[in-house]
């Protein structure tokens, strides 16, 4: 079943220009040029992606991102104009999986696209909570991180949702325990070289993280700053 993405912008153009290059991929693709439009058909059907033009009138785009992954761990593009790179960082602070900046091209644009749907493991809106698949597991102070289902598990046996950026980050801090890591590897394990020169929002994500897990009282914490240089996690790893 091919996936369903929808678009959000104010702009026609743009909105027609995006649908032409997906569907002709084999993408189904729903449009809208308000948030109520966007929230009306999202709860008609499931949505695998959702492109989100941040700069729309009179409406916050990156609200609706935060209200999204608050919801569900569904891909998010965000797209933004040349000079909007506070947006970009506060977009991935809220939990967007990635961004194009206006004008882009198709060619581009697709590829984002796709490597978004790879990572996101086909979740969608509403939320749809993978099972763990079991066949690799890592452990620390009782938490469980699923690698194969990129799915985490509390102390308690609880389900903790992380975004796809979220979970690759801890993913690459469960990787290399007790390693400082600058935050140049960390994003490009999380987003790739492309986002060279936007280092400093790891720094939300990492802070994202810490507030989702969290050590036992009395423990060092479990993510530790090293100034100047990047990140460590100082949890004891076990793969089960």
């Amino acid at each position: 079943m091919k996936p369903t993405i929808l678009v959000l912008d104010d702009d026609p153009d743009i909105l027609e220009e995006i649908d032409e290059a997906l569907e002709d991929e084999g993408f189904s693709v729903i449009t809208a040029k308000t948030g109520a439009e966007l929230w009306a058909a999202a709860d008609k059907q499931p949505i695998d992606l959702f492109i989100l033009d941040l700069m729309l009138n009179g409406e916050s785009g990156l609200s609706i991102a935060k209200e999204l992954r608050g919801k569900s761990e569904v891909g998010i593009v965000i797209v933004t104009g040349k000079s909007g790179e506070t947006d970009r960082v506060l977009g991935l602070e809220l939990g967007a999986d990635d961004y194009v900046t206006k004008p882009f091209s198709p060619l581009e644009l697709l590829a984002r696209v796709r490597s978004v749907l790879r990572r996101t493991k086909g979740s969608s809106y509403p939320g749809l909570i993978q099972e763990p698949a079991g066949q690799m597991i890592v452990e620390f102070y009782s938490w469980k991180l699923d690698i194969g289902a990129c799915h985490l598990v509390n102390p308690d046996s609880e389900p903790v949702p992380l975004t796809t950026a979220e979970f690759e980050l801890l993913r690459s801090f469960t990787d290399s325990p007790n390693q400082v890591l600058s935050r140049e590897y960390l994003l490009d394990r999380i987003h790739g070289r492309e986002w060279a020169g936007y280092d400093r929002g790891v720094d939300g994500l990492v802070s994202r993280l810490r507030r989702k897990i969290k050590p036992p009282a009395g423990s060092p914490p479990l993510i530790k700053t090293m100034r100047g240089t990047g990140y460590m996690f100082t949890a004891r790893v076990n793969k089960l």
